[in-house]
């Protein structure tokens, strides 16, 4: 697993209040599957509203390269909403009535932001996001295949096998 994709896993273990049982490599492969499949739905939108700060020149190119990565991705982002907004509640119940997936998001959002600000300098931000602003660049153009696919297909397997206990 990339340091990425470990940051994501520990976030989410950290979000929940359930210690974790001993049957939970299922539960530790669906947060991973989880942050996977957040980092790549959020991660274009979170690289769009940082660098409008430190790339102000390259706002119009990225943010034309979102929405375009919006419309060519539309159906898959679909079945990422749907698939988080039924596996989260099922990961972390609702405490008080309230819907925990905001947060869970919100979480992967900031260790996603986290993962590209590590250790930069302000100028090496700019940098960065000189280079987001590239209709070529690989997050402009990442379609999800066959990751997301995948752990959309593992979360699912997860929700099943969770639903029939």
């Amino acid at each position: 697993m990339n340091t990425h994709l470990a940051s994501v896993c520990i976030a989410i273990f950290a979000l929940t209040s359930a210690p974790m049982r001993a049957a939970d490599s299922d539960q530790q492969n669906m947060m991973q599957d989880l942050g996977a499949v957040l980092a790549w739905r959020l991660g274009p939108e979170a690289v769009e509203e940082l660098c409008q700060a430190a790339d102000p020149a390259g706002v119009e190119i990225r943010k034309k390269a979102l929405a375009n990565w919006l419309e060519k991705n539309a159906d898959l982002i679909k079945q990422v909403d749907a698939r988080v907004a039924e596996v989260v509640p099922l990961a972390y119940p609702p405490k008080n009535g309230v819907d925990n997936t905001p947060r869970v998001r919100a979480k992967i959002k900031a260790i996603f932001l986290e993962e590209i600000l590590s250790g930069k300098t302000p100028e090496q931000v700019t940098e960065v996001c000189k280079a987001e602003a590239n209709v070529a660049s690989p997050r402009w153009n990442s379609n999800g295949m066959p990751q997301v696919p995948a752990s959309l297909a593992a979360l699912y397997d997860w929700q099943t096998t969770r639903s029939t206990k």
